[in-house]
């Protein structure tokens, strides 16, 4: 099978990016910083720069030169951005400083609103996607490293178990089902230090890596056995992971998880274009990052190279960083490159996809290259194909399903990229579990776990649906796919059993909608399972609140955070003023209708995709009943209705639940108007959005 050969395209930054520099070619001697940093909880006040030169429509940044960053949070934070400033910046080139991390691009030949290209991508405004990603792997990281851990106790105290066996029965006590000669293993061992993990079946029919005793124990310590009275556990090991960034551009976010995963062993941050490399490179340098040398390792005078190997004084992982560095630049095409590690000792931990457009062309290389129970970072910026309504072909082709031309457009849009990350996992006996899924401004951020168990993988099609919708009043109505039913077992274990669904939905009669005569379209195939891991979602929050100072952009993350923590599993949401337009009536206070919600015994919450939706589980007969109870104190002007209008339709039929607009003392909380948060950003500056496309064939920088 012949690949097609892609055209290089340089990755550039957007006109907009360059809009602050007036001068025809700046000359920077030492540290011109471009100050992109934001805080979100004051971007929608601060002023435009409007002595730039520039237009108020394309001006996106303010340009200190030379100027003193921002006093950082801490000291840390304080002394790295010191030892920055006292390096030496190349003529030709500006600093870009996000968090922890700096990096060097080269000045435009020609800058205006209008034109000019430079050879890097860097969009500003995605900050809040690079610090939501570290708390993200920091949390996935840190529960990984408690699941090894749980693994490794086990693992010991079976072998604690076979030992007293033998020593009372003189024979070998296997395992827990007689099997086995118990073969004894070291507690310990150098930290990162790959071992290929040993494979066997759990409960569930998984094939699940039993973690060797002592993987990746921390640097230093020494690989050989721990002896400790019995019953008392050793130290634990330290579990390290490893990181691909699969389209890396300058490298910032590689960078910023060397410097912020206090876990990760390594990053290779990949990119096809060979400038783009050179750039990951500098970048690499500038922060002192670049590999050491083997000389580097303590201990190491008067060796050579081949005299230093893995042993008792220095393990694998501290060479490989030595001769390799931490964050390590490859140029390559990404799905070769995944391609290339899709055996289970070369997958890597955590896989990174944040293209520009859609990340459908990697989510098969990815799903190989990534290990079991590894997180999956994808990032989609196409929501005109997602959330709109003008491309369900491309919809369909790209995903798996088709769009809706609904207000829940942008849900679907999460809906459907998880359909299409299911169904690839699937065809390699994989299936995810969703952490969190968040539409965000221009994009959809997901972060999955993937683990291999094919009895996990027939569950499928009863999380897949297709979605009935009336074209009018857009009530949805699901079809699931599969249908799982529970039967008890002989020896009294419970078995799943999976079946062929009825259909279509008792509410879809006929072509026409039951409410207002509308006609029905049909949205989908997509995922109709949780889009969050609520306990997951609880340490990240948790983490961010602990660890706030490290993020500049800190209180949107634990506003859009903590409305995902709250949001109803029920799918899909709506807004009471959409609801109203349909009556042709004035629309109730949020906080009324989501009393009544509560009073009639349902489940409420917002969305944090919309601001002013509602999410609930209360069927849309009762959310219609809802706005006929409120008609009844606030009446619609029937002039204003036209016959055969699906106005008219809705208020002509008969109100069939008893609704209480009473106010209920649990509507703050529920909507969670009870706490002050950053629950919907808005647009910090002018033309604030996604950057411009890769430009072909931009110059390389200046050296």
């Amino acid at each position: 099978m012949h690949r097609v050969p892609r055209l290089l395209y340089r990755r550039v930054a957007s006109p907009r990016f360059y809009s602050a520099l007036d001068s025809p070619r700046p000359t920077f001697a030492r540290v011109a910083r471009l100050d992109f940093s934001h805080n979100m909880a004051t971007d929608a006040a601060r002023p435009l720069a409007a002595d730039s030169g520039a237009t108020s429509s394309s001006q996106v940044m303010q340009v200190d030169s030379p100027a003193a960053p921002a006093q950082p949070a801490d000291e840390r934070a304080q002394q790295q951005q010191e030892q920055q400033e006292e390096r030496e910046v190349p003529e030709g080139f500006v600093v870009h400083t996000e968090s922890t991390t700096s990096i060097l691009f080269a000045a435009p030949a020609a800058a205006s609103s209008a034109s000019g290209t430079a050879p890097v991508f860097l969009n500003p405004v995605q900050e809040y996607n690079r610090d939501l990603s570290v708390v993200a792997i920091r949390t996935w990281s840190e529960l990984r490293q408690d699941e090894k851990r749980k693994y490794w106790e086990e693992g010991l105290r079976r072998k604690w178990a076979r030992k007293r066996a033998r020593d009372t029965n003189g024979t070998d006590g296997g395992d827990k089902y007689g099997k086995g000669k118990g073969k004894e293993v070291e507690s310990t061992a150098a930290e990162g230090e790959e071992q290929r993990p040993k494979r066997r079946k759990d409960e569930g029919g998984q094939a699940a890596a039993v973690v060797p005793e002592g993987e990746g124990a921390a640097a230093g310590e020494s690989s050989e056995p721990v002896k400790q009275e019995e019953g008392q556990l050793p130290k634990p090991p330290t579990y390290k992971f490893s990181l691909l960034e699969a389209l890396s551009a300058t490298g910032l976010r590689a960078i910023r998880y060397a410097k912020e995963l206090p876990l990760l062993r390594y990053v290779i941050a990949n990119d096809l274009s060979a400038s783009a490399v050179e750039d990951i490179r500098r970048n690499i340098a500038y922060n002192g990052l670049a590999p050491k040398g083997l000389q580097s390792l303590e201990g190491t005078a008067g060796l050579s190279e081949d005299e230093i190997k893995p042993g008792q004084q220095w393990s694998k992982a501290d060479i490989e960083e030595a001769k390799l560095g931490k964050v390590r630049a490859n140029e390559g095409d990404a799905c070769v490159f995944m391609y290339q590690h899709r055996s289970e000792d070369a997958r890597f931990d955590c896989v990174d996809l944040d293209p520009y457009g859609s990340a459908v062309p990697f989510l098969d290389a990815a799903m190989n290259a990534i290990a079991d129970g590894g997180l999956m970072c994808v990032t989609c910026t196409d929501m005109g194909v997602l959330a709109g309504h003008n491309y369900p072909e491309k919809a369909f082709t790209h995903y798996g399903g088709v769009c809706v031309n609904a207000e829940y457009s942008h849900e679907v849009g999460l809906r459907l990229v998880l359909h299409a990350l299911a169904a690839t996992a699937a065809k390699y006996g994989r299936y995810i579990e969703p952490q969190l899924s968040l539409s965000i401004d221009f994009y959809v951020r997901l972060f999955i776990r993937v683990r291999t168990a094919p009895k996990e993988v027939k569950a499928l099609a009863s999380k897949t649906s297709l979605v009935y919708y009336c074209h009018t009043c857009q009530s949805p109505h699901w079809q699931s796919f599969g249908r799982v039913q529970e039967r008890a077992g002989k020896n009294g274990n419970v078995n799943l059993t999976y079946h062929v669904p009825a259909g279509p939905p008792e509410e879809v009669k006929g072509d026409r909608c039951s409410e207002c005569g509308g006609k029905f379209h049909v949205g989908g195939p997509m995922w109709a399972a949780p889009l969050h891991n609520k306990a997951f979602v609880q340490s990240m929050l948790s983490h961010v609140s602990d660890n706030a100072k490290d993020f500049k952009t800190s209180d949107r993350i634990k506003g859009m955070l903590t409305v995902a923590l709250a949001e109803c599993e029920a799918p899909l949401y709506f807004s009471p003023s959409k609801m109203a337009s349909l009556f042709n009536a004035t629309c109730p206070p949020i906080s009324t209708f989501g009393s009544a919600l509560l009073n009639g015994g349902y489940e409420i919450s917002r969305s944090h995709a919309v601001a002013g939706s509602i999410k609930t589980n209360a069927p849309r007969t009762f959310v219609h009943d809802v706005i006929r109870e409120w008609i009844k104190s606030n009446p619609v002007m029937m002039k204003n209705v036209k016959d055969g209008s699906p106005a008219k339709v809705l208020l002509a039929k008969e109100q069939t639940h008893e609704v209480s607009l009473a106010h209920n003392p649990k509507v703050a909380e529920a909507l969670l108007d009870n706490i002050k948060l950053v629950r919907y950003q808005i647009n910090p500056q002018a033309n604030w959005g996604p950057a411009r496309a890769a430009i072909r064939g931009a110059p390389p920088p200046t050296k």
